[in-house]
């Protein structure tokens, strides 16, 4: 296969749709969340949106992994594209008229089960995609879109807030959709990896995970991470405006500085892939949640110490979150044989359904206890449940001879 430019065409403009469509995604959730808090002051409120945005992941996340096993998962991804495409400008009608936050539930809801698909289907197109890179590479280099779209998308969206206002936030989303779609479809066909002899029935899924510790430690090692650390995003406009007496632009820019350090580790890991990801991934597990903690300092501080102090452990949040999040997916993935990569990946993406269960435990408690006690609680939580999986887990993982993708 070739490396040359024409072998590294179709990676950039898979790249660079996904880099589109997660600026629109990341704009239009800072709007998202700002307008909730703006418009209900609640905690519950927040968390409660959240909830319905992010549970369709448990319930359309694995049944993606089976399709994508076996349809063109260009041409499902395509699709929902298009899906959500339509719903966002949906969403964008209802808050322009002034609909009810039950209505807006519903159109987040309905956005969130088509889009809920596609981070696995864009894991399982990524070796299709690779030419001869090392498969880590390339999933840090896809971690690097997400990233920079991370550090672009929650400035626009700061931007709009600032000079317009929520439904034109809404209204660039579905811009940068249709931006992603346009490069999806004039991406050239690539051939599916031919089955190896070595690759188990594609109906022992299951039995491959309970053989298997090394993939099952990956995916438990998701727990701490994913139920405590992460929601952190969902929950940024409460923190900042109770933390650090700040607005929506505030949020904005802290999200910012966090997709700063993100992009920093996925860049690096993309020049310089990790030889033992498995290692990284749980000591980035443990850090993210001590970064957390770290982040209380600056909220006993008021004006310039405070905002710099949060820019700064934000950036370290960001950057041992990836490290965990990118070396967890290639852990994984090194272990996953061929024919089932997509039902593989489908089960461990479930693993953002822990986000809104525990954002839906953090607003009651950041309501009952306040904000504070809800930091320690995510930063903590993260740093127990990780350990104590580490400790179930003892036995480095390593890959079964035979079982690498592609």
């Amino acid at each position: 296969m070739s490396t040359g430019p024409a072998g590294r065409l179709p990676l950039r403009l898979f790249l660079a749709g996904t880099l589109s469509s997660r600026i629109g995604d990341t704009a239009d959730l800072v709007a998202l969340n700002w307008y909730v808090v703006e418009q209900t002051g609640s905690a519950t409120a927040l968390a409660t949106v959240n909830v319905v945005r992010l549970a369709p992941i448990l319930l359309f996340t694995a049944p993606a992994g089976w399709l994508a096993d076996r349809y063109d998962q260009r041409r499902l991804l395509a699709g929902l594209r298009v899906a959500l495409f339509v719903s966002t400008l949906c969403l964008a009608w209802i808050v322009t008229t002034g609909g009810p936050l039950w209505l807006v539930c519903a159109m987040v809801f309905a956005r969130a089960s088509a889009g809920s698909a596609e981070p696995v289907l864009r894991q399982t197109l990524l070796p299709l995609l690779r030419d001869q890179r090392p498969l880590t590479a390339v999933i840090a280099m896809h971690s690097a879109c997400l990233n920079a779209a991370m550090i672009l998308g929650p400035a626009v969206g700061a931007l709009v807030l600032a000079v317009s206002s929520v439904p034109t936030a809404f209204w660039f989303n579905a811009f940068c959709t249709l931006v992603a779609l346009c490069c999806l479809t004039i991406l050239p066909e690539s051939a599916p990896p031919e089955p190896s002899a070595s690759d188990p029935p594609t109906d022992s899924v299951w039995h491959l995970l309970r053989r298997n510790p090394a993939m099952r430690r990956q995916i438990a090692l998701a727990m701490g991470p994913m139920l405590f650390a992460f929601p952190y995003t969902a929950m940024m406009p409460l923190l900042s405006k109770d933390l650090f007496d700040g607005d929506g632009s505030t949020a904005a820019l802290l999200l910012t500085c966090g997709a700063a350090g993100a992009l920093a580790a996925s860049t690096t890991m993309s020049r310089r892939p990790p030889a033992n990801p498995a290692r990284l991934a749980a000591i980035g597990a443990v850090l993210l949640g001590c970064a957390l903690l770290v982040l209380l300092v600056p909220s006993g501080f008021t004006g310039s110490p405070a905002a710099v102090g949060a820019g700064a452990t934000m950036v370290v949040v960001g950057l041992v979150g990836q490290c965990y999040r990118t070396a967890n997916r290639a852990a994984l993935q090194a272990t996953a044989p061929g024919n089932l990569l997509g039902r593989i990946m489908g089960i461990a993406s479930t693993d953002r359904a822990m986000i809104p269960v525990g954002t839906a435990v953090l607003g009651p408690i950041a309501e009952l206890a306040g904000t504070r006690a809800m930091l320690a609680f995510m930063g903590l939580g993260c740093v127990v449940t990780t350990l104590l999986t580490i400790r179930i887990y003892r036995a480095p993982p390593q890959p079964e001879p035979g079982l690498a993708p592609g």
